[in-house]
């Protein structure tokens, strides 16, 4: 199988500044604090660890009317999630010539995020497995219902819809631990679902919503 998703003239535009993080939140019951953090630039905000780290990247954006990018660094330094909004996407499937396997493991509606477009939004946590090659597993805010089985030989489009001429992404993935074949990263990903940080991912992702 092969599958592509592709971002049309993404463009690098550097400079957007992004609003500083608000007050920490109320610890959850493990004790964690948490805080917001406020993207003026598309009306949009999510809760995150407090010690975890937003750092504004250049932007992917390619709508005239712009975007910013974000990725979210975990206590240990590594990339958790990305957010991107201002995208124009296009999806292109390939060479659809082997069974897939698609699995949801987790998902959640979320009313509070609107889009432009007249879209439902929803969380989801799920993995893509052909019968041969590497599995793809990842947790993303998306706009799509889960997909048919012709569509999910496509691969995970991880993107939503947001403004009336773009969308966005908000998503991360689990990736394998070295060496490890396609039928343990899957017992990996299933296994994650019950793990604290994936506990914390999912709030992160679930909490973003439409700040105005």
């Amino acid at each position: 199988m092969r599958y592509r998703n592709t971002l049309l003239c993404a463009a690098v535009t550097a400079g957007l500044a992004a609003a500083s993080c608000a007050a920490p939140q109320p610890s959850d019951p493990a004790g964690q604090a948490w805080s917001s953090y406020a993207v003026s630039e598309s009306s949009l905000e999510f809760e995150y660890r407090s010690d975890w780290q937003v750092e504004q990247v250049p932007a992917l954006a390619n709508d005239p009317s712009g975007g910013v990018s974000l990725r979210v660094h975990d206590a240990d330094g590594e990339v958790i999630a990305w957010l991107d909004t201002g995208i124009i996407t296009d999806q292109v499937c390939m060479g659809m010539q082997e069974p897939v396997a698609y699995t949801e493991y987790d998902s959640q509606p979320m009313p509070e995020l609107e889009s432009g477009q007249g879209t439902s939004q929803r969380f989801v946590y799920r993995s893509v497995a052909p019968a041969s090659g590497e599995a793809l597993v990842t947790y993303a805010v998306v706009s799509a219902p889960p997909p048919s089985e012709e569509d999910a030989a496509c691969g995970l489009f991880d993107f939503f819809t947001l403004t009336e001429s773009s969308g966005a992404r908000f998503a991360g993935v689990v990736r394998p631990d070295k060496g490890m074949d396609s039928a343990a990263h899957l017992n990996k990903a299933s296994a994650y679902v019950d793990s604290d940080e994936y506990r914390d991912v999912r709030r992160m992702l679930v909490s973003l919503h439409n700040s105005d």
